[in-house]
């Protein structure tokens, strides 16, 4: 090989092959992350009867080779997933899911994407929560895509380590998995419910697929440069029914909003509609045709082998957490009421933060203090998917809970109200503060919800989810470098609770 030096043209020849393929930013990921894997591959290739080859001989080979190109991306890839991820979406799930079927009857069952399903985490999950909301087998289509074949093998296979399984995951893993030697196995009822298929969203061909009424495309549009962001919206634009629902990652929401689709109000679910007609930014109609009855009527069957690349496709990329926790994870390891950091936090965060004196955040006016009654309608999940606030008191814990509940009743005002009437009786709080930035982002209050991140982030530096919602305004405003060096924070904040 060439000195490393001498191969920059080539290395940007390889980051312009991914950024065409698989709509990857480079920068997202780090140019040196990208370089390490073209190095590999190509080491890989030539200790493969190439002794002696260059990284440009590389660079021939894998344009007249799909199947080099292939083999660099799943060497980008690299999933970070896990069961319940984001357990609000699921929580939304089982709810809209009961009231589209009240809606349309059962003649016609739900049909929901998953794309990138990664190792299958996600879609499997979405099988878990229907089942054990009542909905049976025979009402929901399950579609599961992604561009990784290493992925989807592992997902067939449905055997899974204990790094799937995190915070309190004891009930459903009890209720649906049996204890093998090498992990756990999921029970077939629910690995039959999923349909995995190989796919590509920058080639996405909506007129193939037809329309779903929910689809869950999370952790993946940060990672595209904004050609890409665009191209990938349309593709998801088509593919959700006129009154779907899309589930995107927590970073994800002030680039859907930018773009037109409309908030479902449902905060930490993170759950857009398509925008109505005359509001619509994406462009073009909603021209994608319902799938034939016969199509969604198909009865679920064992998950198949592998089939050949097909023209459609899903993003390989799953959006690491900052931090391997939600925002109501049992495994939260933020101290926000003790250990506060005397240290205003630099890289993309202003300095004017230190002025703003966190106790001071007075209550709105109307203050509701009352949590709504569970509805009963819809089954309630495991115990996994319920609010968890690791906090030194309960009453952090118990305002908080009731905080999210008002919230998922889209009561964001009453939820706000009872955040900060805590705040004013005890001391500053991070997770309330990021709570309030999620509110306001919700509300379309960008202001505000830039305020609460930082106030998030000037208690505990290394809130993950804040450091990812301030990147996503920064992004929107303009500001690409101070975005940057936020999320680099967070991904070292990852890092670091791993370690």
């Amino acid at each position: 090989m060439n000195a490393h030096h001498d191969n920059a043209p080539l290395y940007r020849r390889f980051v312009d092959l991914l950024h065409r393929t698989i709509g990857l930013d480079a920068a997202s990921l780090g140019h040196n992350a990208i370089e390490r894997a073209i190095d590999q591959r190509a080491a890989a290739w030539c200790a493969n009867g190439h002794a002696g080859a260059t990284l440009a001989d590389y660079w021939d080979a894998a344009q007249a080779s799909p199947a080099i190109v292939q083999a660099l991306v799943e060497t980008v890839v690299v999933p970070e997933t896990w069961f319940y991820r984001d357990a609000d979406a699921f929580r939304a799930l089982a709810r809209l899911a009961h009231e589209r079927l009240d809606e349309r009857g059962t003649a016609l069952p739900l049909r929901i994407l998953s794309l990138p399903c990664s190792t299958g985490e996600e879609p499997y999950t979405i099988a878990m929560t229907l089942l054990d909301a009542g909905i049976g087998a025979a009402h929901m289509r399950i579609d599961a895509m992604d561009i990784s074949e290493r992925s989807l093998a592992v997902a067939q296979r449905a055997v899974y380590s204990r790094n799937s399984f995190r915070g309190n995951a004891f009930p459903f893993r009890d209720a649906h998995f049996t204890r093998t030697e090498d992990g756990w196995r999921l029970a077939p009822r629910i690995v039959d419910a999923v349909r995995f298929s190989r796919a590509n969203l920058m080639q996405l061909d909506a007129t193939a697929l037809g329309v779903y009424d929910f689809v869950f495309c999370r952790n993946v549009l940060i990672y595209f440069g904004r050609d890409a962001q665009q191209a990938a919206l349309h593709a998801l634009n088509d593919v959700l029914a006129e009154n779907g629902t899309l589930f995107v990652g927590p970073a994800e929401t002030g680039l859907l909003m930018r773009h037109g689709m409309q908030s479902a109000k449902i905060p930490l679910a993170f759950a857009f509609h398509r925008a109505a007609p005359a509001e619509a930014q994406l462009g073009g109609g909603h021209t994608a045709p319902l799938a034939s009855a016969a199509a969604l009527a198909m009865t679920h069957s064992p998950v198949p082998a592998l089939a050949p690349p097909q023209v459609f496709s899903a993003e390989p990329f799953a959006w690491p957490d900052p931090v391997a926790r939600t925002s109501f994870s049992a495994g939260s390891t933020h101290s926000p009421l003790n250990g506060i950091s005397p240290r205003t936090p630099s890289d993309g965060i202003s300095q004017h933060t230190r002025s703003n004196d966190v106790s001071q955040h007075k209550p709105l006016n109307g203050i509701s203090q009352r949590t709504p009654k569970p509805s009963g309608t819809v089954p309630q999940l495991h115990d996994l998917t319920k609010p968890q606030i690791t906090s030194p008191t309960n009453t952090a814990r118990n305002t908080l809970q009731a905080a999210h509940a008002l919230a998922d009743a889209g009561r964001l005002t009453e939820a706000a109200n009872a955040i900060n009437v805590y705040l004013e009786q005890h001391a500053p709080h991070a997770e309330a503060f990021y709570l309030l930035g999620v509110l306001a982002d919700a509300s379309g209050d960008t202001n505000l919800a830039r305020s609460q991140y930082r106030k998030a982030l000037y208690l505990d530096p290394q809130h993950g989810e804040a450091l990812a919602h301030l990147a996503t305004l920064l992004e929107l405003e303009g500001d690409r470098h101070g975005a940057r060096l936020l999320m680099e924070r967070a991904l070292r904040a990852q890092g670091a609770q791993r370690g």
